[in-house]
């Protein structure tokens, strides 16, 4: 039994799930496991940081979903370095509180550029509020790649979740009162059809007009003509 297998059969056991699908259960338990991961990773040190982590993991997948591998390893990163960047905070106020206290300047510049580095990955995940002056292009172009990313995942699958209720369900096609039909366009793998090329024989139309109906180029139309259809003509 693998990893996502365990940790479904550990939800399904649960109160709050007892009407979620299969497809729901692998979902959560998928969600689970990237959580997990990402945290796992992480060092915590100090009293309260693995809180503070779990904090602003949910703040961050709440914002927004992360694709892929690279994507949720620069997450783990920049988490990892908001948990640093508050204990140099922590140190920092430890020391401007003593009697007669001395500005901690190298610690004061380490500050500064975490805080830069922070803001680079919030940058490169689309974190910060630069991303709400995106243009409506820029917008169409990260839905549509998370669109190809979904159907690279997921191409043939016919499950679906509902927008209004949330819950999934399949979509089936239902084959009766279909019949089937011969392709007329091709023959094997060269479009061509037989009745279009009889017209251009008899001179109904020209082979700039047959041409520009299917979509090829002149010396196609006269390449198939010379050499299926006649060929298709003298066997008859």
């Amino acid at each position: 039994m693998d990893e996502l297998e365990r940790e479904v059969k550990k939800l399904k056991n649960l109160v709050q799930n007892k009407n979620k699908s299969q497809e729901e259960l692998e979902i959560l338990a998928k969600e689970k496991i990237e959580r997990s991961e990402i945290l796992g990773a992480l060092k915590f040190t100090l009293p309260g940081e693995e809180k503070f982590a779990k904090e602003l993991l949910e703040k961050y997948l709440s914002a927004k979903s992360f694709e892929n591998f690279a994507e949720r390893d620069t997450l783990r990163t920049l988490i990892d370095f908001e948990i640093i960047l508050e204990r140099v905070k922590s140190y920092i106020n430890t020391e401007t509180s003593k009697a007669n206290p001395v500005p901690p300047v190298q610690m004061l510049d380490q500050l500064q550029k975490f805080s830069e580095h922070i803001e680079d990955l919030k940058d490169k995940l689309h974190l910060t509020e630069k991303e709400e002056q995106k243009t409506v292009l820029d917008e169409w172009n990260k839905l549509k790649a998370k669109a190809l990313a979904y159907y690279k995942e997921s191409a043939g699958c016919n499950v679906t979740r509902c927008p209004e209720c949330k819950k999934l369900f399949m979509i089936l096609k239902d084959m009766r009162g279909h019949t089937t039909e011969k392709i007329t366009f091709f023959k094997k793998t060269i479009l061509y059809n037989k009745e279009m090329y009889s017209w251009f024989d008899k001179g109904t139309i020209t082979k700039e007009q047959l041409a520009l109906a299917l979509g090829v180029s002149i010396n196609d139309v006269i390449l198939v003509y010379e050499n299926i259809y006649k060929n298709e003509s003298k066997e008859e």
